[in-house]
């Protein structure tokens, strides 16, 4: 193979290796900052259902015989319906145990990735076939990762901005 030909080579797998990475890095940052939110709402409405429920028996066991006692069961109860009812429909379980997964197997194409470009760096006479056929698993790999990601109302186009500037001052010069 031409020297030329093959140094090109290297560059575009250099250039196309960190944009792959950078794209990874996104959708990981993505997954864990959604994540990170829904977890405080699952644990306040999963602890509110559970305290409601115990204070609805509670309150009805005593105070059934009044009007007020009647009232306020229903309050209670109807709250922790409702909360539960959320819960349910929003999928929020669900929602957290989807995000943890992407998230984690973003997490490891990102290290995988980094290793590669590591391996990269420290020998740039890298052998260029493998090194082809290793980066094409990896991006087939970002494209299963791509095809496992749900639409989140939490991810707005606000916070993907956030998590993007975030993303670029962390990564510095390695991609811009």
């Amino acid at each position: 193979m031409d020297r030329s030909v093959e140094e090109y080579q290297k560059d575009l797998l250099w250039q196309t290796s960190l944009e792959t990475f950078y794209r990874v890095a996104y959708a990981e940052s993505l997954m864990s900052s959604v994540l990170q939110k829904w977890k405080p709402v699952d644990s306040a409405i999963k602890s509110i259902v559970t305290v409601t429920t115990i204070a609805s028996v509670m309150v009805g066991w005593m105070s059934w015989g009044s009007a007020a006692g009647k009232v306020t069961w229903l309050v209670i109860a109807g709250s922790a319906a409702l909360l539960g009812l959320l819960h349910v429909i929003l999928k929020i379980s669900d929602r957290i145990s989807d995000l943890s997964h992407n998230a984690q197997y973003f997490k490891s194409l990102r290290l995988n990735l980094e290793r590669f470009i590591y391996e990269m760096e420290v020998n740039p006479d890298f052998p260029l076939e493998s090194f082809k056929d290793t980066f094409e698993q990896y991006r087939e790999w970002l494209l299963v990762g791509s095809q496992m990601l749900k639409e989140d109302f939490l991810l707005t186009h606000r916070h993907r901005q956030k998590i993007q500037n975030k993303l670029n001052q962390q990564m510095g010069d390695m991609i811009l």
